[in-house]
């Protein structure tokens, strides 16, 4: 028998898929892209030798979260196998947990993995501008490497305990926030509480730690080739256990719903019978969408507790530096909450109609119950304003205080900063509101029409939050951003059009196609050959 044989198929299967090479020729030329973007903007600012080094820094980074966001691709990879039913398949012939696992990680990695590596030559070339090292990129690039190898088995370890995708991903996210950010707060901790050897011995398990080490330049600094050894071994840890797991794991096993922990949970969620009764007579009267997706009180309380932690964390961070100097936390707090609420509401809106279409309950909501499209639609609002309203008018009062601090004697800001600080926080504080609006219509359009699961609301976030800062580094290298005047004029007005020409394109397309994506799967995509053979044929039909 061929040794990890669902890995060989999947390297010939990968050596005739053109996906791998288009994946691998864009990640390439957005690099180049970036490079050049960077190197044509700051070109005057910075010393010939101080640009290869600024771009080094960059493009690595970049890299950097890139590997981290790659967990994506195996964090539902055996959890939807088993909500399917096909997992138990393969354990019909002679496969091994190890091989399944092996298998998983080569089929869902390699277009990523080949991405990567085709961006490494790009990030090699700020050698040539000068400033960096041979040995420093030769680190750098391992210390990707490795942390892209510990995220895919990290996200294919939670996969094998978890059966929904939301939970596998919330699991995962939950894995990795521990080892790059926990890790780096108990050393903090522990070096606080002048116990030095065993943050020393803690921090070599950071992910991040080696990759932090590997731009010192010269020769290796600190504990990276620990670091590096030690994570690596973490990786084959998960991986290992995910063996393990793996051949009991398809098993359908009966959930003693009635076991003490479960009920109190559930109830904790639902709330007591009468409760429960009571919020769904009052649901049912105002939408009975609306109460399909909104029985449980725990995403409220999620968002809030997101929302507190976060503030919790700006009250530690202004305790520490005062408010003299707290004009760089206020623009980080800023940027920070308005974003991740943002992505927490693409991440909402698209959940609820994909799990719904997909189990093929919007079918039978409209063809078995008197439930009109348009009724439908205002469910799914209503159900967004019950969980996201507070929070958003929550922001939006955190962002005056912010703008009533700066202007407060105590902080010492210049009064042109003081000025920029406030109409640039207005400026975001509207945004807010047109981006959530948009993000909702948006959002569920993708989630009706997006032919791939887990797909609705990266295509969300790239159209309303990504686009606009393309083009604004599109302007950026045209010379266009001269003054920080014409700065905030450009984002505010692009990212208002961009907000209101999305929103009405998917709210009418939603109105117009929705009873027909419910009933209809998702068709064979077209190449550009072929979809402007069906327009040509459209127009000579018509």
């Amino acid at each position: 028998m061929t040794f990890l044989p669902i890995v060989v198929r999947e390297l010939r299967v990968a050596s005739r898929s053109r996906s791998l090479y288009h994946t691998r020729f864009w990640t390439a030329v957005a690099s180049i892209a970036c490079g050049s973007y960077l190197f044509i903007v700051f070109r005057g600012l910075l010393a010939p030798i101080g640009s290869g080094r600024f771009i080094f820094n960059s493009l690595s980074y970049l890299g950097f979260f890139y590997c981290i966001g790659m967990a994506r691709n195996t964090l539902d990879c055996v959890s939807q196998e088993k909500r399917e039913g096909t997992l138990g398949l393969l354990f019909l012939t002679d496969l091994k947990g190890y091989d399944v696992v092996m298998g998983k990680l080569a089929a869902n990695s390699l277009r990523s993995f080949y991405g990567l590596l085709a961006a490494v030559p790009v990030v090699c070339c700020a050698w040539v501008l000068g400033g960096v090292t041979v040995p420093e990129i030769s680190r750098v690039v391992l210390a990707l490497l490795n942390i892209f190898f510990f995220a895919h088995a990290a996200g294919l370890l939670v996969s094998t305990f978890s059966r929904d995708a939301h939970r596998a991903t919330a699991g995962t996210a939950a894995l990795l926030l521990f080892y790059f950010l926990g890790i780096s707060g108990l050393v903090a901790a522990l070096q606080y509480k002048n116990f030095p050897a065993a943050a020393s011995i803690l921090e070599v398990f950071d992910p991040g730690n080696a990759f932090r080490q590997s731009s010192a330049g010269g020769t290796p600094v600190g504990s990276y080739w620990i670091s590096l050894l030690a994570v690596h071994l973490n990786a084959w840890l998960f991986l290992a256990l995910a063996s393990l797991r793996m051949p009991g794991c398809w098993q359908d096993k009966p959930r003693d719903i009635n076991s003490t922990w479960r009920a109190r949970f559930r109830q904790w969620c639902f709330g007591p019978p009468d409760a429960r009764q009571a919020l769904r007579r009052r649901l049912l009267d105002i939408n009975p969408f609306l109460w399909l997706v909104s029985r449980s009180r725990l995403g409220p309380i999620v968002v809030w507790g997101g929302l507190g932690l976060m503030g919790c964390a700006f009250a530690w961070g202004l305790g520490k530096v005062g408010l003299r100097e707290s004009m760089p936390l206020f623009i980080v707090a800023v940027v920070i909450s308005h974003s991740l609420l943002k992505f927490w509401i693409a991440s909402e809106t698209c959940h609820h109609l994909e799990d719904q279409r997909r189990s093929g309950a919007l079918e039978f909501l409209l063809s078995c119950t008197p439930l009109r499209v348009s009724e439908i639609i205002r469910g799914q609002w209503l159900a967004l304003r019950r969980r996201f309203l507070g929070p958003v008018l929550a922001l939006l009062n955190f962002d005056l205080l912010l703008i009533l601090a700066s202007q407060m004697p105590a902080a010492q800001n210049g009064d042109e900063s003081k000025a920029r600080f406030a109409v640039a926080v207005g400026a975001s504080m509207q945004m807010l509101v047109t981006d959530a609006f948009a993000i909702g219509w948006v959002g569920m359009w993708r989630a009706m029409s997006a032919k791939k699961p887990r797909q609705a609301a990266g295509q969300t976030i790239s159209r309303i939050l990504v686009l606009p800062w393309l083009l604004m580094g599109l302007m950026g290298a045209m010379r266009f951003l001269t003054s920080f005047w014409a700065t905030l004029i450009i984002w505010f007005g692009l990212g208002i059009a961009v907000d209101i020409a999305f929103a009405l394109w998917a709210q009418r397309n939603l109105y117009s196609q929705f009873r027909a994506l419910a009933a209809v799967q998702p068709e064979e995509s077209l190449g550009i050959p072929g979809q402007l053979g069906r327009m040509l044929g459209k127009m000579a039909g018509g």
